[in-house]
């Protein structure tokens, strides 16, 4: 089946409204457990988005274009959709039932585990998605992960460290992943074209060298790239500039500093390898859309 003549849209995670109403704890991690809604706009035309799907059917099954192909997800498949992936879904499917973890590639890396362990996850870089099927007993395990990180990450929860449990509930969801992926995928390496693995590449080094480096150049010079040719790639392949990333990922970088209340917003600058606050404050206020200290009071 080819995908229509419609415009392709990009829908971002912020767009991704929970059913229930309910609102979110950390910006880049959405959880959905509902039926989907084949009426709504936003899935029944082609679109891009900002973030990764992980998407478990629970029950009956889905239909998806990806890229201009047909997937039929039955009950206990598993499908990861990154970013760039064209996606349009079947208005057919109304008994459908499944969960969708949603995150942005931001988030991934600000999560920290990806890149200590980055051989291990580069199945997410597959150019066209991932779909296989699993044991009941492997999908209703990896559902109650699912389940877990979506109750942690409600905003009504007072546990002072929410942030934190969320991250590290985010972890453990990562590594459930990817040990199922080993597991169904008969240990066959993820094959990626040239373009795919300069983004990997790129992204494995932004988040080792992000605090101390954030000039577009030097990661061109590290991958041994033009920057012109880095940026282009990087923008085809998920959508975003180079330098946007490197920008977001900063941001990432100080909020985390920023929550640690030891230190002074003059300390996280520095640790930031920023120049002086001023400077420092200038950029997160210019990204993140309000001050340090406005960011410090709303945790």
């Amino acid at each position: 089946m080819k995908t229509s003549s419609s415009p392709v849209y990009l829908r971002t995670i912020k767009e991704m409204n929970d059913l229930t109403g309910h609102s979110w704890n950390i910006d880049g991690l959405r959880v959905f457990i509902k039926k989907p809604d084949p009426d709504n706009a936003h899935f029944s035309q082609p679109f891009r988005t900002d973030s990764y799907w992980v998407l478990l059917v629970m029950q009956n099954s889905l239909t998806i274009q990806l890229n201009g192909e047909e997937v039929v997800a039955k009950e206990n498949d598993l499908l990861i959709i990154p970013p760039h992936v064209i996606r349009q879904a079947n208005g057919a499917d109304n008994e459908c039932k499944a969960a969708c973890v949603a995150f942005t590639p931001e988030f991934l890396l600000g999560a920290g585990l990806s890149q200590r362990y980055i051989d291990l996850f580069d199945f997410l870089f597959n150019s066209g998605g991932l779909h296989f099927q699993m044991a009941a007993e492997d999908a209703s395990r990896f559902m109650n992960v699912i389940t877990m990180l979506r109750e942690k990450n409600f905003v009504e929860s007072d546990h002072p460290f929410t942030a934190e449990v969320v991250r590290h509930f985010f972890n453990v969801f990562q590594f459930e992943l990817a040990g199922l992926y080993h597991k169904y995928s008969n240990q066959k390496k993820t094959v990626h074209d040239h373009k795919e693995e300069l983004l990997w590449r790129f992204l494995a080094l932004l988040s080792k060298h992000v605090k101390t480096e954030r000039s577009l150049q030097f990661y061109a010079n590290r991958l041994y790239v033009t920057a012109k040719y880095l940026t282009q790639t990087v923008k085809k392949i998920s959508g975003k500039t180079a330098g946007e990333y490197i920008d977001e990922l900063v941001i990432v970088e100080a909020k985390n500093l920023l929550r640690d209340p030891s230190l002074t917003i003059a300390q996280v600058a520095d640790r930031m390898y920023f120049s002086d606050q001023f400077f420092f404050s200038k950029f997160f206020k210019r990204y993140a859309g309000i001050t340090p200290s406005e960011y410090r009071k709303s945790i």
